[in-house]
């Protein structure tokens, strides 16, 4: 059942259960050291604030913020060490069925931003029966590979999940390579690898 908030209303519970998860992940993996830090809006203008207000772990996405033309996002999320840093889009829609509209403006986003990861979410209620068809049977349909001007590969890997606002959770639809929570820590745990590697060193045990 559809109720009276708007989509902008849940933002706080929404961002908030995606630290949780991703910080118990990552403490899970041995890495201790990822910072996670949220910003909904003008996506350049939030990164230079986030520059101002953590310069000590955020200074390494300076030169992003000059390079990334403006784009007006729901949420997003930056994960980093500050040495290395990974953006994740979170688009989050109030509908009773998103579609291919939203997952192409999600696409659209994580492309203009060299976001790697995005996730279109819709608050109680799931995806279009076309959209589930096309993310349940196209791989290629949430893992984009491109070759940009400069010769370096970026792979933007997206998913779908439905929000309850009862549970304060995420129902998982299995629709996309972002698949869960899990999925997506393992998704940034590798990109920030060598912290896989110290943290197995520094416990003297194996991490997977």
């Amino acid at each position: 059942m559809r109720h009276s908030k708007n989509e902008v209303a849940h933002y706080p519970e929404i961002m908030r259960c995606v630290e949780m998860q991703l910080q118990s992940n990552f403490r899970a993996a041995g890495v201790t050291d990822l910072k996670i830090y949220w910003k909904s809006g003008e996506l350049t203008a939030k990164i230079k604030e986030l520059v101002q207000e953590h310069p000590d772990t955020c200074s390494c996405m300076a030169g992003y913020s000059r390079s990334t033309p403006p784009l007006n996002l729901d949420i997003f999320a930056v994960v980093t060490d500050g040495r290395k840093y990974e953006i994740v889009i979170l688009e989050v829609k109030l509908r009773e069925a998103v579609g291919l509209n939203q997952w192409s403006q999600l696409i659209g986003y994580n492309l203009v931003s060299n976001a790697r990861y995005g996730l279109l979410i819709n608050i109680d209620a799931g995806a279009s029966s076309r959209l589930e068809g096309i993310l349940a049977s196209d791989v290629d349909a949430s893992r984009i590979v491109r070759q940009k001007a400069d010769g370096t590969t970026v792979e933007h890997l997206l998913g779908f999940m439905e929000w309850n606002t009862v549970t304060q959770n995420f129902e998982y639809s299995g629709l996309g390579q972002i698949h869960s929570l899990s999925a997506l820590s393992k998704a940034l745990i590798s990109r920030f690898e060598y912290h896989t590697k110290r943290s197995v060193i520094h416990h003297g045990k194996e991490v997977l």
